[in-house]
């Protein structure tokens, strides 16, 4: 988180000296951080609709071969390899995401370091002191520390630390549009309005992508589970943590709202889908036109691998049927019969 968080730390503070607002800095970073992931997001999009065609081709091989994992794996392989399709594609960007989001994290939930840019010292003589206050915030320390500054009834927990460091947190710009982002709502203030938005557009966020994403909105289990479970996961949250942090969910879930309404009508996955499926065929179209030429030079005979296929088949079949003298005969006659 260090090492991702310094880089983001530099630009959210440069930020900060133009808007010399807390509030307005976070959103523009949120910003900045959406328009960074934006390439990833595509490359998914491109991922998920390629899985969307080769999908029914994948279960169609491991029912086939079930009970044999070594001739599954073999012709999973093949399909890969023949289609350059690489069934992990789509986990990259969505790691390489993850991994810049502990960056984010760490920029947004500490101020001290990345905008104040206070010596590690100060701070943690900070946030001990609000430990001892409080009980231990988390990620929240130093948020903490602002909000417990900034406040009249709390400023006198803090009369070890130097007057030019209180005052340096004290004049921290830390609103938006008038909202004291260290506060915590309660049920009975109009800062209750903050989690049910976090909620509201978590909610929005998840039943929009599973929308207009194809095959997402067939899902079901864990899929509809975390549509209505993180909403009310991030609504539970927003309750105990400070404004400032709420603000930031809100924000990227409206940006992720808006990027997958660009993604759809910019970058289709229907049109990724169509056009993923015209590439399968063509490629088909071409082996079964280079078998039929194999073919034809072997004098009209069928190819190895063709005989070895229809063995493969009739062993299948025979596996899958009751051992019964019929089941044996129907297996030879199909054998004859391709003969």
């Amino acid at each position: 988180m260090s090492i991702l968080g310094y880089p983001f730390g530099w630009i959210m503070w440069a930020i900060y000296q133009v808007v010399n607002n807390y509030g307005i800095a976070l959103i523009l970073f949120t910003v900045f951080f959406r328009l960074i992931l934006f390439p990833l997001s595509i490359k998914q999009q491109k991922s998920s609709a390629k899985m969307q065609v080769f999908q029914p081709k994948i279960e169609e091989i491991q029912k086939k071969y079930a009970n044999n994992k070594e001739k599954q794996q073999e012709e999973l392989m093949k399909l890969y390899e023949s289609h350059g399709y690489n069934p992990m594609g789509g986990c990259l960007p969505s790691i390489i995401q993850l991994v810049l989001l502990f960056g984010v994290i760490y920029v947004v939930y500490d101020p001290l370091t990345h905008i104040l840019r206070l010596p590690s010292e100060t701070i943690t003589a900070l946030t001990d002191i609000v430990t001892a206050q409080l009980g231990n915030q988390g990620v929240y320390n130093q948020l903490a520390v602002i909000s417990a500054i900034q406040n009249p009834d709390q400023i006198g927990w803090f009369s070890s630390i130097s007057s030019d460091i209180i005052s340096q947190i004290q004049n921290f710009d830390y609103t938006l549009f008038g909202i004291y982002l260290g506060s915590i709502p309660t049920w009975n203030s109009l800062l209750v309005i903050i989690p049910i938005l976090s909620g509201l557009t978590s909610f929005l966020t998840s039943f929009i992508s599973m929308k207009m994403t194809p095959g997402m909105n067939q899902q079901s289990g864990m899929m509809k589970g975390m549509m209505y479970g993180m909403p009310l996961f991030s609504l539970f949250i927003a309750f105990s943590v400070p404004v400032g942090v709420a603000v930031y969910w809100i924000a990227g879930n409206l940006l992720a709202i808006v990027q997958t309404v660009v993604l759809n009508k910019f970058y289709s996955p229907a049109r990724y889908k169509a056009e993923y499926e015209e590439q399968v065929r063509k490629v088909e179209e071409q082996k079964k036109a280079e078998r039929e030429e194999r073919r034809k030079r072997n004098g009209g005979k069928k190819l190895p691998e063709e005989i070895e296929e229809e063995k493969e088949a009739a062993a299948e079949a025979k596996r899958r049927a009751p051992a019964t003298p019929d089941a044996e005969k129907a297996a030879e006659a199909y054998m004859t019969s391709k003969e």
